[in-house]
């Protein structure tokens, strides 16, 4: 029954999501804004976001916006909050909504929807989502559209039928956590806030946050990442052993809003040296930390000031947080428990794999499955934006992501491969490869095990490639001077990876460091390794051209289209039939290329097929590429 309700909950949020595109009457979020780590991360999302827009895949009445973190500093979940109310203020006076003066009784957030996805992390545990960042990393579901899902389409239309469920307030959700949920289980008109939750096993629960509900429906206790053994003695944990967890999803509203802007503000106006003290790296402010914990009505300002920290606890965070206390303090928070309800969290590389290797089937009522828009012949493997060759061999529990794998290579079993371009190789199991093209043009392949943890720090014991890292120096003679410029000694900061000309170049340098960590690399191979230039998993990502992958994921995506066409006209199916599917994006011009040149390394009878099956389609839809019309195609086919 839960997963009939989910799957048309689903349903229904598909047809909010079709009415948000095409009636201007339906209530729609007035901002739609995320919140990015720095400039160049901010920069993709606003690639993203224009990308669709232009394809009509987003409410056209909403206001986008993509904030990062002011001058690149790391303020905090809770700053980059504060950043966003100072910036919708700001747009709302330019529209001559809102007075000069407190007086004009004007307030910058009255009658607004808005949702804000927090979403500004280095993604440490999942690397190859570092410079894309998480928020677009793919879901495992084909839209009836015809697009493959992100992680952002998903929170698209599925809060695309929250905006009428609050008259007015901000819905702040978190960039990693997939909520399943029918919005007619929200029902927000409150002066505070509300929690939304859902039952969950303590288990999940310690992992995360857990409320405290206080007999009354509201929040008495906000417990962040408590042992089970602390949570049942609070009676957090019922008799079926579940909590209320935090999902990360939370309505403000508009007056706590305004409570919260006031402390970046002076009579309604912005006051830059009260934003500079709350929007800073020192204080480093958390939204569910710093803002949450003072609505929950049995939490004291004494253990405020001792909750943990997004950065660290010091006199700039704790003058801060005085503030903040009185001015929240006063408000409390509701608890909306959602039921039935989903929570499914993208947290490290390893649980994504499994995602979509294994639970992948637990959501087949979702139309989920393990290999979304890619051209492959086998099954076994997980494939997403993939082109997996007929004679290559892809080992079970792979996932292939944005990536080619052609000729004879084999990959091992539970590999993760993205944004890389492998022809007849070997490629070890339980490892990811991940590629990146530089601003200069270079290349870097990153290559690390699965369970392998980024935040992990040398001397400790670092897994690294089913070995450690300490292992890897031992067997290769390293210094920690040879990885690390400071005693920053994370796998994060590490430079493992060689800079290379081609990606080619860039995959044997991949494999030489897995040799390096197996031990079995010659001393002139590691002396080569020692004289590169080198980069880590996070100087990298920060030097990674955001447009190249974009294009790279343009220019795959249309080649496995024209691969899975020409597939079926090959296997004799009928050319109405294999036009499906290019689906309702159609045939571009750049697909078309693809197609006339595959037509040309064709043989006789598949090359006029193609172009038969071309003229077909220019003539039905009209379409003209450069300026040839169908007859020019039938021509082709038939000479006359």
């Amino acid at each position: 029954m839960k997963n009939l309700f989910l799957r048309q909950s689903y349903l229904d949020s598909w047809t909010d999501y079709e009415s948000s595109l095409t009636k201007p009457s339906f209530i729609k979020w007035d901002y739609l804004v995320l919140t990015a780590s720095n400039e160049e991360q901010a920069r993709t999302y606003r690639e993203q976001i224009d990308y669709r827009l232009k394809q009509g895949r987003l409410p056209a009445g909403t206001h986008y916006a993509v904030l990062p973190d002011p001058d690149g500093k790391r303020v905090g979940s809770g700053g980059a909050t504060l950043h966003v109310l100072n910036y919708i203020a700001g747009q709302e006076r330019a529209k001559g909504k809102v007075g000069s003066t407190a007086s004009s009784g004007t307030k910058p957030f009255q009658g607004l929807r808005i949702l804000v996805i927090h979403s500004g992390g280095d993604s440490k545990r999942v690397p190859q989502y570092s410079a894309c960042g998480k928020l677009f990393s793919p879901v495992p579901r084909e839209l009836p559209n015809g697009f493959g899902s992100t992680l952002f389409d998903e929170f698209v239309i599925g809060m695309s039928g929250v905006p009428s469920r609050i008259p007015e307030g901000m819905l702040v959700l978190s960039g990693d956590v997939l909520l399943l949920f029918n919005p007619l289980q929200i029902d927000f008109n409150a002066r505070g806030a509300a929690a939304i939750s859902m039952k969950e096993n303590v288990e999940t629960g310690k992992e995360h946050g857990v409320f405290l509900n206080d007999g009354n429906d509201y929040v008495g206790q906000f417990l962040h990442k408590q042992s089970e053994e602390r949570l049942r003695s609070l009676g957090a944990v019922n008799a079926h052993g579940n909590v209320d967890l935090d999902t990360g999803a939370v309505v403000l509203g508009v007056s706590l809003l305004e409570a919260l802007y006031g402390l970046i503000s002076t009579d309604g106006e912005p006051d830059e040296s009260k934003f500079q003290e709350f929007v800073n790296e020192k204080a480093r402010i958390s939204f569910y930390g710093d803002f949450l914990y003072p609505l929950a009505g049995q939490s004291t300002l004494e253990q405020y000031y001792k909750e943990a920290a997004e950065g660290e606890i010091n006199e700039e965070l704790l003058r801060c947080r005085e503030k903040i206390w009185d001015a929240l303090h006063p408000f409390s928070m509701k608890l909306i428990c959602l039921s039935p309800a989903e929570f499914i969290h993208f947290g490290t590389t390893g649980e994504l794999r499994q995602l979509v290797t294994r639970d992948v089937q637990d959501y087949e009522f979702l139309d989920w499955k393990m290999q979304v828009n890619s051209a492959v012949t086998k099954d076994g493997f997980a494939a997403h934006n993939a082109y997996v060759g007929r004679r290559a061999i892809v080992g079970e529990g792979t996932y292939v992501e944005n990536a080619y794998v052609i000729g004879t290579s084999e990959v091992g079993d539970g590999a993760v491969l993205s944004h890389v371009h492998v022809c007849d190789r070997r490629i070890p199991a339980d490892v990811v490869l991940h590629g990146v093209e530089l601003k200069d043009g270079r290349h870097v392949v990153r290559i690390y095990g699965v369970p392998d943890n980024p935040k992990g720090r040398y001397p400790q014991e670092v897994a690294f490639m089913g070995n450690t890292l300490g292992e890897l120096m031992d067997r290769n003679g390293l210094r920690p001077e040879d990885l690390w410029d400071d005693d920053e000694t994370y796998l994060w900061f590490a430079r493992l990876y060689p800079v290379c000309r081609t990606q080619e170049e860039a995959l044997d340098a991949a494999e030489l460091v897995y040799r390096m960590a197996a031990g079995t690399a010659s001393e002139e191979e590691v002396e080569n390794w020692r004289r590169s230039e080198r980069m880590s998993l996070y100087s990298s990502f920060n030097d990674t051209d955001i447009s190249a992958a974009h294009a790279w994921e343009g220019e795959l995506e249309n080649r496995i289209l024209t691969r899975r066409f020409i597939w079926a006209l090959e296997d004799g199916q009928y050319y109405r039939d294999a036009l499906e599917i290019f689906g309702r994006r159609g045939i571009s011009e750049d697909i078309f290329h693809l197609l006339l040149q595959d037509a040309e390394e064709a043989e006789f009878s598949l090359k006029i097929r193609i172009y038969y099956a071309l003229s077909r389609y220019m003539k039905h839809t009209g379409k003209v590429f450069d300026d040839r019309h169908y007859d020019a195609l039938e021509t082709a086919c038939f000479g006359t």
